[in-house]
């Protein structure tokens, strides 16, 4: 005889207290919250024999990047396997069973089995999710979300996922409406309001951007969300803020986020950080690889490798693109093994100092990168800027008017594409479209919220006060 969940899902438990714990821990991963790990930990305690506990348990460390902790739980899970009598539970111990040994598709392709056969089991329908996003495939995203909605029509966590792949596909208004439609069903949910921020800051929309994520990190610090409000603070020039964020400790941020920040600071705000912190910061990377290499992301093996050459490691920089050559082709890593190493072999280059290089192998990634996977589209659109900058230091005048032009369609408020036209047309010698470009930055710049003291905002008004 089994229980079942909220949702009426079986479950080999028959305790109630169990079941009411695995649901607490569940609700608190899905919506971003601290204590997932202990009310599951409680759960097991209630039934030491709940497989499905230690299974969840065992995904959310996985995605925390913690194997320790994943392949414990995991562990734990395939001891009691035998006492599972749910056909779905059972799916879940081979899951979890594949994650013990390290077989990360294999994971994959039971969870699979698991949001199709069961739309409704939420923890197999986030994982998949997930997967979807580093692998690039937003449309099957879309196909997942809406599959569940049918069973279960109004469910924040689904209803979020909708909206954050249709806005990851390029239906901005649509997936914004859905996610705000989830946020007002669950507003203390920080997926949720990650999901609107995201839609905001993808159409430029700074200030609400900065409102939803500041209203999300007032619930609960989360360390993601922190990450966003930095990053938003950095396209805005608010070096310090920034910084100030960056260097968190309640929560800190993830190493890979904290190297992306200041990567960003130095290649497009000219705000270079010193030796001994990137040094600390390879090192930090080379102890994470030590201990759990194959636990990392596509997305955290890339900024790794920054670190890295930052640090002037070359020969560990060198590996870390190895690392992603070598990775399954096409969509299973995100097409990271092929495109995706041409960016850090690019930001590589810059480092050297050989922008040629960097331009040349960084332009066939460009053209594709909403497709690939790792990041949403917001995290990888550092990409499309520092490749931007490249060609400005290159003085490729027509090339950066392009590139400026195609980012501005999305993002109307972006100032270094703004600032990167003006600097175009002042080398071309077109003064009228120069100061229509300095007038269009000095505007957006105070609907953004662009700082004051921007060297490029400081620069536009200088063109506009001079008569023509």
């Amino acid at each position: 005889m089994t229980g079942t969940d909220i949702k009426g899902l079986g479950v080999s438990t028959k305790s109630a207290d169990a079941v009411r714990s695995y649901e607490r821990g569940l609700d608190l991963f899905l919506r971003w919250r601290t204590g997932a790990l202990e009310a599951l930990d409680a759960a097991a305690q209630s039934d030491s024999r709940f497989a499905l506990a230690y299974c969840t348990k065992a995904y959310i460390a996985w995605r925390m990047g913690r194997a320790d902790l994943a392949t414990a739980a995991a562990h734990q899970a395939t001891a009691v396997g035998d006492d599972v009598r749910d056909d779905r539970e059972r799916l879940h111990v081979r899951a979890a069973a594949a994650l013990q040994r390290g077989d990360h598709p294999a994971t994959y392709d039971f969870l699979g089995q698991i949001a199709a056969r069961y739309p409704t089991d939420r923890i197999a329908v986030r994982i998949i999710g997930l997967n979807c996003i580093t692998q690039g495939d937003y449309r099957g995203g879309i196909d997942i979300a809406r599959r569940s909605l049918e069973a279960d029509p109004d469910e924040p966590q689904y209803l979020t996922m909708l909206g954050f792949f249709l806005e990851q596909s390029g239906y901005n208004d649509e997936g914004l409406a859905v996610s705000l439609r989830s946020l007002a069903r669950d507003p203390t949910s920080l997926y949720t309001y990650h999901a609107v921020g995201h839609a905001y800051q993808a159409r430029g929309d700074y200030r609400n951007a900065l409102e939803t994520f500041e209203r999300a990190a007032s619930l609960e610090r989360y360390a993601h969300v922190l990450w966003h409000l930095a990053e938003a603070q950095a396209l805005l020039g608010h070096e310090r803020m920034t910084r100030d964020y960056w260097g968190s400790t309640t929560p800190p941020l993830p190493l890979y986020e904290r190297i992306e920040l200041l990567w960003r600071l130095e290649m497009l705000r000219g705000a270079s950080t010193d030796a001994p912190t990137w040094r600390d910061l390879a090192n930090q990377g080379e102890r994470i690889l030590r201990e759990y290499a194959d636990w990392q992301t596509t997305w955290m093996h890339h900024w790794l490798g920054v670190a890295f050459a930052k640090a002037g490691d070359w020969a560990r920089a060198e590996q870390q693109a190895e690392r992603l050559r070598t990775m399954p082709a096409g969509r299973a890593s995100g097409h990271w093994s092929t495109v995706g190493v041409a960016l850090l072999e690019g930001e590589m280059a810059v480092i050297r100092g050989d922008l040629e290089t960097a331009a040349r192998v960084m332009a066939p990634a460009i053209d594709e990168l909403h497709s690939m996977g790792g990041g949403s589209r917001e995290q990888k659109d550092i990409f499309r800027d520092v490749f931007m900058e490249v060609y400005r230091r290159l003085g490729r005048v027509e090339r950066v008017i392009e590139l400026a032009q195609q980012r501005l369609l999305a993002n109307p408020h972006h100032a270094q594409s703004l600032a990167a036209l003006a600097w175009a047309y002042e080398k071309n010698g077109n003064a009228p479209l120069q100061r229509q470009a300095c007038r269009q930055l000095v505007q957006r710049a105070g609907e953004a919220g662009l700082c004051a003291e921007a060297p490029e905002l400081a620069a536009a008004r200088r063109v506009l006060q001079t008569a023509p």
